[in-house]
């Protein structure tokens, strides 16, 4: 059918409601003051409620007179009844105020329940998600993320706030009205009695079958979520291939796949609800058939009918309510799984037992290292080489071949499959992760800045780090003539990924945040390719002071920055096909002498000044 369901969402294990519910109820321990409120509140709502139809009872048995008597027959004659009639509708209007007042401050405390664990739940898979692995984010795009930190929490949120002290409040008045009735007339109610488990029972059927919509429903919301997201970023790619007809229609079929779902679900819903209201009709006909004989009879009085028939009219608005309210926590619970789906993730890049890695002091060595991606798709095959201390090694080779992979190994962004990567003989692996990034200074072809101030930019938001130690790398890096040059300058808010900055700027405020915490080790991945001429020798000529006595590592494209590397490796089909330094490489003639002619041969010189080998 048009509305198949396929229950897909990827990274979700299906739990049932008993998991769940033991995973909800601990979050409101820290909180329990809030809940013991609204517990209080709830109990004085409730007397309020069942109060109401007691005092109808009390004016038609004992204000207005029995059939075949007069006002004279009653207490005090008619003017007693007007001073007893005046008196409960006193008592009614009180009574009603009373609880809407108490309704209104328990409308408060749920809602400080549900923001309070709610608050709490997003910090922790906010910073859950932050110490997961790249794996993770590369399954993950920022759409889905924003789903399950902003959507699905939100959901929470109303299930343990308003849906769950509301259902308590449901059931609470139920199980009051149900007393006060039996305790009325035991017959009538265990007449009542009949409809009701055949009505629950109904009713969990019905939110069981429905959860299967309700999950597919959050998967589809999220990739709609995670398309807007896509295109918004890419707005400018969008704009200028003319691909705004192709993202709407894209965007609408990703809409149509959430509309095939949202449809049937709804008329599955509204069509239960609105065939449950004919229960309501049914009790009170099973009251009038059984009580208005017994009037006649005069075993039963009209108060005590009518407060039936009230109590009927309201006890089916909790039960309405209540199934309605199963079936929002069943979307609530949906939240719950796919929330602690990512909280249950476990990060794939784990700390070591030993303590924090002062440094290191002869080399890095890579130990027969394989790696892949996905299943046994190898990246790098057994690779293994040396990186002593103080020492500039650089890849190169086509792309694809794993340069980048040896940097994302290197920064434990990924751990090897098979192999060791080790520093001074230990693997890196035995170290806390934070300890050993911590030596490693990182520029990156793609530059990420935050919004905010160059500043904060430059020290990463840490406070401990002064002005004039960003402001002396800056000017180091040659980076000090495009900050001065900005509004507010090193105070000047830079846009989301430092949009107000060309790209060689932003790499020049990426070689400084990189260098401000004076790394021993510094990793630079095509650090270089988008400057122009002019920049590049300027940062080149930085580098070289920088490098003094640091150890670096540096992929390239660009051969004319790695020639006076220490050594040079290139990286073909996963493994290193050869090493050297940039003499010996030419002389070898093997593909570094070719990539190095492919790239200068429009030059009568080379870039050294002599002519092209």
């Amino acid at each position: 059918m048009w509305w198949h369901i396929d229950e897909s969402d990827e990274g979700i294990r299906r739990q049932s409601v008993i998991e769940l519910l033991r995973k909800v109820l601990p979050l409101f321990r820290p909180h329990a003051k809030y809940m013991y409120i609204a517990l209080g509140l709830l109990l004085l709502i409730t007397a309020s409620q069942l109060i109401g139809p007691l005092i109808i009872e009390y004016v038609f048995n004992h204000v207005f007179p029995a059939p075949g008597k007069t006002f004279a027959d009653l207490p005090g004659g008619a003017e007693g009844s007007v001073r007893r009639l005046l008196l409960a509708a006193l008592l009614y209007i009180g009574v009603a105020a009373g609880g809407a007042g108490v309704a209104y401050f328990q409308a408060i405390a749920p809602f400080r329940l549900g923001v309070n664990i709610i608050t709490d739940l997003k910090s922790k898979l906010f910073n859950h998600v932050l110490h997961l692995g790249l794996d993770f984010h590369e399954k993950y795009p920022p759409g889905k993320l924003l789903s399950r930190v902003e959507s699905d929490t939100e959901t929470l949120r109303n299930m343990v706030g308003d849906v769950a002290v509301n259902m308590l409040r449901n059931v609470m008045f139920f199980i009051g009205i149900l007393v006060v009735m039996f305790i009325r007339d035991p017959v009538i109610t265990a007449w009542i009695l009949i409809l009701v488990p055949v009505q629950f029972g109904l009713t969990l059927v019905f939110v069981t079958f429905m959860r299967k919509y309700w999950r597919e429903w959050r998967a589809q919301w999220a990739i709609v979520l995670g398309y807007v997201t896509e295109y918004v970023q890419g707005v400018d790619i969008i704009q200028q291939f003319n691909y705004q007809d192709r993202a709407r229609e894209r965007l609408r079929e990703v809409n149509l796949g959430k509309f095939r779902i949202e449809v049937p679900a709804m008329f599955f819903e509204y069509g239960f609800w609105g065939l449950f209201v004919y229960s309501e009709i049914v009790a009170i006909i099973i009251v009038l058939v059984i009580g208005v004989p017994r009037v006649f009879t005069g075993s039963l009085m009209i108060g005590t009918l009518l407060m039936f028939i009230e109590f009927l009219r309201q006890m089916f608005v909790p039960i309405m309510q209540l199934s309605e309210q199963l079936s929002f926590a069943q979307r609530g619970l949906i939240s719950v799984e796919r929330i602690f789906g990512i909280l249950e993730t476990k990060p794939s890049i784990v700390d070591g037992p030993a303590q924090p890695i002062p440094g290191f002091s002869r080399e890095i060595a890579f130990e027969n290292v394989w790696f892949a991606y996905e299943g046994e798709h190898w990246i790098l095959r057994d690779v293994s080489f040396t990186i002593p201390k103080g020492q500039k090694v650089a890849f190169v080779g086509t792309s694809g071949g794993g340069k980048s992979t040896i940097i994302n190994l290197l920064l434990r962004f990924y751990d090897p499959q098979k192999g060791r990567i080790t520093v001074d003989g230990r693997d890196i692996r035995d170290y806390p992760v934070k300890s050993w990034r911590s030596l490693i200074g990182l520029v990156l072809q793609d530059i990420f800045l935050f919004p905010g101030s160059v500043e904060n930019n430059l020290k990463v938001f840490d406070k401990s780090v002064a002005i004039e130690r960003v402001e002396e790398i800056a000017h180091i890096v040659r980076a000090n003539g495009i900050i001065e040059k900005l509004p507010g300058k090193y105070s000047g808010e830079l846009a989301e990924r430092g949009g107000n900055l060309s790209v060689g700027e932003r790499q020049l405020v990426s070689f400084a945040r990189a260098l401000v915490y004076d790394p021993p080790i510094l990793v630079l991945d095509e650090a270089t390719s988008s400057v122009d001429p002019h920049t590049e020798r300027l940062v080149q000529e930085a580098i070289d002071r920088l490098l003094a006595g640091r150890t670096a590592v540096i992929v390239a494209h660009r051969l004319s920055t790695i020639l006076n590397a220490d050594r040079i490796m290139l990286i073909h089909d996963g493994e290193v096909a050869e090493s050297g330094n940039h003499d010996e490489l030419l002389e070898l003639d093997g593909v570094y002498a070719k990539l190095f002619r492919l790239q200068f041969a429009d030059l009568s010189l080379s870039p050294t000044g002599g002519d092209v080998q």
